[in-house]
């Protein structure tokens, strides 16, 4: 039973290994994107009628959200080329005028004063924003760990398989090859 749990285990870190692995490759292909392709995806919340932009650009992923409500609209996608002169925040007006960095993410409140041209009583109106930046670097640094994990486990026991030790605990297993006496592992049955 003890050594059905271990193959479970090890089934298991497998599979979420090469799930970490799919998602590092997913992560560092939009991240090497961003650098020549903007990818904005706009998406209002049903409950608060909340704006929230979703921004790829120059290896960062920006979250702008109006936090007043009262927008409305269907989910939206738009690419657009990146100018070669860009800025980090693409130009776009609803970035705060000072923008606080720590280790390249951003989390900052803040707000904005627009000239309200439409109704009765034209004026400035202010609106509540709210600024996240992640930089790419992070989730594909996460995603990273699993796999390397991995790797560095097949070569070591691979490596102490060739020179005739246990794969579990590096015992000398030239005298007896098909079980370690240190710790009991028994070599899989060959086909």
């Amino acid at each position: 039973m003890p050594g059905m749990m271990a193959r479970v285990r090890r089934v298991l870190f497998t599979i979420l290994a090469s799930l970490s692995l799919l998602l590092f490759m997913a992560i560092v292909m939009v991240w090497v994107r961003s650098f020549f392709v903007r990818d904005i995806v706009m998406h209002v919340s049903a409950e608060s009628g909340n704006l929230h932009t979703f921004q790829s650009l120059l290896g960062n992923l920006h979250i702008i959200s109006q936090l007043d409500g009262g927008s409305s609209g269907p989910l939206f996608w738009r690419t657009d080329r990146l100018s070669p002169d860009a800025i980090w925040n693409g130009g776009m007006s609803g970035y705060p005028v000072q923008i606080r960095k720590h280790f390249g993410f951003v989390f900052q409140n803040y707000t904005l004063d627009h000239y309200n041209f439409s109704g009765i009583f034209p004026g400035i109106i202010t609106t509540r924003h709210r600024l996240i930046v992640i930089p790419y670097w992070s989730p594909a640094l996460l995603f990273a760990i699993l796999p390397t994990i991995w790797i560095w486990r097949f070569i070591k026991y691979g490596h102490r398989r060739k020179i005739g030790h246990c794969p579990k605990c590096n015992y000398d297993l030239r005298a007896t090859p098909e079980r370690c006496p240190e710790c009991g592992w028994a070599a899989p049955p060959s086909l």
